[in-house]
C-alpha cells in the first residue's frame, strides 16, 4: 500500500515537522526522507522531552514524529501529559508499546524501526488526514495509488468509480481502467467521504457523476451501478428524494 494525499504542490500550504528521537541516525535517516516530499519546509529535530516541550511552545508544528525510549525517559508521558500535540506518529523498535500509545488517544500511527520509506507515507498520509477531517487543511484534490511498482496520481474529480477487485481494486479514471494496490476496504476509508461514497460490497462512487438513480440502482451516464440492500441507509438521502419525485408525478 502507498497512499499519500496533499493539495496541488504549487498551491498547497507548507508543513513541518518535529522529530524527537535520541538516536541521531535514526533521526537523520527519518529526516532524509522527509526532505523527499516537496510539502514539509521545516524539519526540526529534538533528542528530549524537554527540548521537544519547547521547540512546540515556540513553533508551529503540524506533525510530530515521537520515539518511545529517549534517554531514560518515555515519549508515552508526552503523550499523557501535553494536551496540545500536533498528529502523532511513534517511531519506535518496541512493538509492545503500540497498544499503550493508542489507547492515550493521540497516536496517529506505529512505525516499527527499522520502517520503510513506503511504510513512511503511509503514516504520513494517515495524519494528514486526520488533519484534514479536523478542518486544518482543506481542499485536497488528488491522490497518489501504487500499481505493481509504479506509482499513479489521480485526480479525485476525474475518478468516476471504484470497483472490488480481489486484493485489488479497479480505480477507473478519465476514460481508463487501472489496477491499483489496495483493497476496496482500505480506499473507501481513505477517500474523501463528501465525494466518495460507498454504494456497494463492490463499488465506491464519485458522487458528482451520478446522472440518475432508482430505488435499486445508479447511473454514471450509461453505466449502471447496484445499491447493495445493506448499503441503503447510507443513501437514505437520495432514496427520500426519490419517493417526492414520484409524489410529484
Amino acid at each position: 500500500m502507498f497512499l499519500i494525499q496533499a493539495k496541488q504542490i504549487l498551491k498547497m500550504k507548507s508543513k513541518s515537522c518535529l522529530i524527537l528521537d535520541d538516536s541521531e541516525a535514526d533521526a537523520n535517516y527519518l529526516k532524509q526522507q522527509l526532505t523527499l516530499l516537496p510539502f514539509f519546509d521545516s524539519l526540526s529535530v529534538s533528542s528530549s522531552i524537554e527540548e521537544a516541550l519547547g521547540l512546540l511552545a515556540t513553533q508551529r508544528v503540524d506533525l510530530l514524529f515521537l520515539d518511545v525510549k529517549l534517554n531514560g525517559q518515555s515519549g508515552l508521558q508526552l503523550l499523557k501529559h501535553y494536551s496540545e500535540l500536533p498528529p502523532v506518529i511513534i517511531t519506535s523498535a518496541y512493538p509492545e508499546y503500540a497498544i499503550d500509545s493508542y489507547e492515550i488517544g493521540k497516536t496517529v500511527d506505529y512505525l516499527l524501526k527499522p520502517f520503510s520509506y513506503e511504510r513512511l507515507l503511509i503514516s504520513i498520509n494517515r495524519a494528514l488526514s486526520i488533519q484534514i477531517s479536523s478542518g486544518s487543511m482543506a481542499e485536497i484534490d488528488f491522490i497518489f495509488l501504487k500499481m505493481g511498482r509504479k506509482i499513479q496520481r489521480f485526480e479525485f474529480k476525474s475518478i468516476d468509480y471504484v470497483e472490488a477487485y480481489g486484493i485489488y481494486s479497479k480505480v477507473i479514471s478519465d476514460g481508463q481502467v487501472r489496477t491499483v494496490n489496495e483493497r476496496l476496504v482500505t480506499l473507501t476509508d481513505l477517500l474523501p467521504s463528501k465525494l466518495f461514497l460507498r454504494v456497494h460490497k463492490s463499488y465506491v462512487i464519485n458522487i458528482t457523476k451520478i446522472t440518475s438513480f432508482d430505488r435499486n440502482y445508479l447511473w454514471l451516464g450509461q453505466l449502471k451501478i447496484p445499491i447493495g440492500i445493506s448499503f441503503r441507509p447510507r443513501l437514505e438521502g437520495l432514496l427520500r428524494l426519490f419517493d417526492r419525485t414520484e409524489e410529484i408525478d
